[in-house]
């Protein structure tokens, strides 16, 4: 079976859980870490927009060349469609080689920046000096995720994932365990990096085995030629774009973050451990858009726009019900979940984390709806082609309309002292908010129609 004629839920349920398991591990990297210290597990958890916004500018390259070449698969141009794979994956190893120069130099300045200090900084340095030269395995995980998800073999994605995080657990027990005469120096924040940059090399491994012997992809040179003279302008016209928006979201994230580290100890505790389960229902928006997104490319490469509609809007409906069912389920939960993270001996800080963490998550219940909405309707426009309007439009609301709310409501105005961190949190959600609706205009207008690669 072709793969636009596929069901949105047979792609989707494998990116769902490959989605999963990997917003798992940044949780996990917290709970062994909070297992040593909540300090450290919430230096190293406030960082988490800083790496999260280099993995969505890869991110977002690589969807932008899997998109192309889902249009050249559904316009039945393989011979494109396998250029356009080797131009991608040999651009994404030199951006996460670049990555991760960037990301070892620049460190102590992100962390004064991000307003650390003591433990929670000393953590946060180790951690990113650690796990930056494991960047390029990430981004070409990534990157070959998306090609697979490309051709409908979602299945593989999810194998790699589970292997991925069999190897984190595993390696994070031995390490911080102290077994196999383990250094005492690998015991804490430096045996949690290791391990996460080991589980990313692995998966890397066998993600490129599945591209080579169950695609029988070929890696030429001329194709590296070939790319770079005839597809590089095309995969930049919508790559760029597609990754200014996520990476400024990511900037954004991090603003935020600042802020609650201004507001003290107890905010920015509450917002690490909450926001780790708030990605929970992020899930399912991400990998049923993901799901939409490859069907979109596929049917706008073959012409068959009306179809590409209803499988948006198909998706939109079920990504928006199913994330505010589940985040209102983690809201809840939340103050059991919570708990994993926290400490026996820190009783009247717990209590503290425990009440506004929990008053987060509810805030949270807000949020879900049009951040999947907004992850959904961007995916469907970078998969046509239209992947500037998003990009435009929602830096350019991010930073005035959202920061705005943003601040008007963590800090108020004039005597009207504001809501503090659930202020923070449902400026978040104003922003989602307003992009969500611009970009379904935009959807709706139907200039996406006319932005394939396939004229």
């Amino acid at each position: 079976m072709a793969v636009k004629d596929k069901s949105l839920l047979s792609l989707s349920w494998p990116l769902i859980v490959t989605f999963g398991i990997g917003m798992a591990l940044p949780m996990l990297d917290s709970w062994f870490l909070s297992r040593r210290s909540v300090q450290a597990a919430a230096g190293v958890g406030a960082l988490m927009p800083v790496i999260g916004t280099l993995f969505m500018a890869i991110h977002a390259f690589a969807q932008a060349g899997a998109s192309i070449a889902s249009q050249f698969l559904g316009g039945d141009r393989p011979r494109h469609a396998q250029v356009t794979q080797t131009l991608v994956i040999t651009g994404s190893t030199i951006l996460g080689l670049a990555m991760g120069v960037f990301l070892w130099f620049a460190t102590p300045t992100i962390v004064a920046f991000m307003g650390l200090s003591g433990e929670p900084a000393d953590a946060a340095i180790k951690f990113l000096h650690t796990i930056s030269p494991a960047i390029v395995f990430r981004a070409l995980q990534g990157t070959l995720t998306s090609l697979l998800a490309t051709h409908g073999y979602t299945i593989w994605n999810l194998f790699a994932n589970i292997i991925t995080l069999f190897v984190n657990v595993v390696l994070n027990y031995t390490f911080l365990g102290g077994y196999f005469n383990i250094p005492p120096f690998m015991q804490g924040v430096y045996g949690v990096a290791v391990a996460t940059g080991l589980a990313w090399m692995v998966s890397t491994i066998f993600l490129w085995i599945v591209m080579v012997y169950e695609l029988e992809h070929k890696t030429h040179i001329k194709d590296i030629k070939k790319g770079y003279y005839v597809l590089l302008p095309e995969w930049l016209r919508i790559g760029v774009p597609a990754a200014i928006e996520p990476v400024s979201f990511q900037l954004f994230q991090v603003f935020v973050i600042a802020l609650f580290v201004s507001l003290g100890e107890v905010p920015i505790a509450s917002r690490v451990f909450a926001g780790a389960f708030a990605m929970v229902p992020v899930v399912l928006s991400v990998g049923l858009g993901s799901g939409s997104q490859i069907l979109v490319a596929h049917l706008v490469g073959n012409k068959e726009f009306d179809k590409a509609n209803k499988r948006m809007h198909q998706s939109l409906i079920l990504s928006s019900s199913s994330a505010f069912i589940v985040a209102v389920i983690v809201a809840l939960l939340g103050q059991h979940l919570l708990a994993l993270y926290l400490e026996e001996e820190n009783q009247h800080i717990n209590q503290q984390i425990l009440q506004l963490g929990g008053m987060l998550l509810w805030c949270d219940v807000v949020l879900q709806p049009f951040k999947a909405s907004n992850i959904v309707i961007t995916n469907a426009l970078r998969a046509s082609g239209d992947s500037a309007f998003p990009a435009v439009f929602g830096t350019i609301s991010m930073w005035t309309l959202g920061l705005g709310t943003t601040l008007l409501l963590c800090f108020g105005i004039g005597s009207w002292n504001g809501l503090g961190a659930i202020g923070l949190w449902l400026g978040m959600a104003s922003d989602e908010f307003y992009r969500s609706i611009a970009n379904y205009i935009r959807w709706h207008r139907g200039k996406w129609k006319s932005k394939g690669v396939i004229k």
